[in-house]
This record gives structure tokens, sequence and C-alpha cells, in this order.
């Protein structure tokens, strides 16, 4: 179901805003995510919060501090940066921090602007990681990939993207970026691998890759051989933890939605039927509307 959807997102909206129909919306998956973000939301609240009322925040002093009690669990590459560029602007880069954070938390709240916020919010915990600071920059990380992945998705927002060659190159990134790390990871124990920076990087890398070639291998253009239309209805099931069939019968029932004016492919990917002019469309026998 994924794959059509987000294929055709940028066309439906735009063309269903002019049926004078009321459609009902699916609140499913937006309630779903609500206690993700408003978890995600709280933490970064709460961490503003802290520092607001802490005036050696303020003057850059708990920022030094954290810096030397850090600086060895930091990663090797990133010590320079806390040394020489955060540490002479301790004070500066405090207000940045207790700033953003406070923003952050406040978008992600309120849903407006949430992208930005989101990818702030990510800069912010990676960096954190990198000083050493695994817990809990780490699991607010992945909430964040997941609410960013939700926006690309359709399934929050309103700027939906579709899966193209960009994600394929962000997914080599990804790798490259955990690649590049790996050699600094510190210990592969299981007990202690939740406190390793390289290795919560690299793991995270990883299942970001892994997250967008799926979501790439789900998409399905619109002329496709049969193979292609195996591939892609598995991995959109593998995605959706569904049966095949029911990710088949999830396509048929989307495009069987009242007034939705689609019809199932044949091949590929399904294809916006024309709507009818606005004055021929049939009204309300009591409202009129």
């Amino acid at each position: 179901m994924i794959d059509t959807f987000d294929h055709e997102i940028r066309v439906l909206p735009e063309r269903l805003d002019r049926q004078p129909s009321r459609r009902r919306i699916d609140h499913r998956a937006g309630v779903v995510l609500l206690p993700l973000r408003l978890f995600l939301a709280a933490g970064w609240l709460r961490a503003a919060a802290e520092k607001l009322i802490d005036r050696q925040w303020w003057t850059g002093n708990k920022l030094r501090t954290f810096l030397t009690n850090q600086h060895d669990d930091a990663l090797p590459f990133f010590r320079p940066v806390m040394d020489h560029v955060i540490a002479p602007g301790a004070q500066t880069v405090a207000i940045i921090v207790v700033l953003t954070q406070l923003g952050c938390g406040l978008a992600i709240a309120f849903g407006k602007p949430l992208r930005l916020a989101l990818r702030w919010a990510v800069l912010l915990n990676v960096v954190f990681i990198m000083a050493g600071k695994v817990n809990p920059s780490a699991f607010y990380l992945v909430m964040e990939i997941v609410l960013l992945f939700a926006i690309a998705d359709g399934t929050m927002g309103v700027r939906p993207t579709s899966p193209s060659r960009k994600t394929v190159a962000l997914a080599g990134v990804s790798v490259v970026a955990a690649l590049a790390v790996a050699p600094y990871i510190r210990t592969i124990e299981p007990a202690k691998v939740i406190d390793d920076p390289a290795m919560m990087l690299v793991f995270l890398g990883v299942v970001v890759a892994v997250t967008l070639m799926a979501r790439r291998a789900a998409h399905r253009p619109d002329h496709v051989t049969y193979p292609q239309r195996l591939w892609t209805t598995w991995a959109a099931g593998w995605m959706h933890a569904k049966p095949h069939h029911r990710v088949i019968s999830d396509l048929e029932q989307w495009y069987a939605m009242p007034s939705s004016e689609f019809a199932p492919p044949s091949r590929g990917t399904a294809v916006a039927r024309p709507l009818p002019p606005l004055q021929s469309m049939p009204t309300h026998p009591l409202t009129g509307e």
C-alpha cells in the first residue's frame, strides 16, 4: 500500500479538495505516532527548562564542565572540536543550545514546523552522541528518525516525498558514515555497547540505510515487470509486517474507496481518473451540498 500511496500523494490532495463531498480523515497513523511526538517534545522541553533555571548554564561554566567530563568518552575526531571550537565560545554555544532545545520541543509538540524541528533535533543528538553522551540522545534520535520517515511517507505533515535516486544516495551516505565511525568502536560486549557512541552511530546509520532502501524497494513505478511487482509487494509486506495477500487486499480497498476516483491498476501503479466538473457533481437532496 505504501508504494502506490507515496507515488500519488502529490496529486491526491489537490484533486480531492475540489470534491464537494465530505471525506473522512484517517486518524489511525496520527494517533499511533502522537504519544511518540508528545514524549519527544516533553523530553526536549524538560532539557530546555533544566538549563533555563540554571545560572551556571547561561555563563557557560556548566557547558565547560560538561566538555571536561566528557572529554575521554567523546569520539577522538570530535575532541578537537570540543577543545578549540565549543569551549572558547561556551557561553554563546550554551545559549544557542538552550534556545534550540526549547524551539524543537515547542515545534514538535505543536507540529509546526515539524520537519525542520526534527532535523535540528537530529543534529543536536548526533553532536551529543559524538561528545560521548549516548543516553538518552540515541533513543531520542530513533524517535526523530521514525517521525521524519512518517513525514516523508505522507503519514504526517503535508509535504511527503516519493522515493527516488536521492533515497538510494542517502542510504549510501548513511552506510559510508557508519563505516567511517566503525573503527572507533571500543567494545562489542552486549552490556556495554549501549554506552559506546561509535557503536550507536554505526547501528543507527545501518538502520537508516536499511529503512531508506526498503522504502525505495516498496515503491512501484508506473510500468513494472512481473518480477518487480513481486519484489515491491514483498518489500511493502515486510515494512508493514503483513502477509503479501493482505498488502494486495489493502491496495484494492484503497482504490475502491468511495469518491476516490481511482481504479485498481492492471499493471504498475494507479492513474487518477479525471474528475467531472463541479457543476455536474451530484448534490445532497436535503442540504444541497
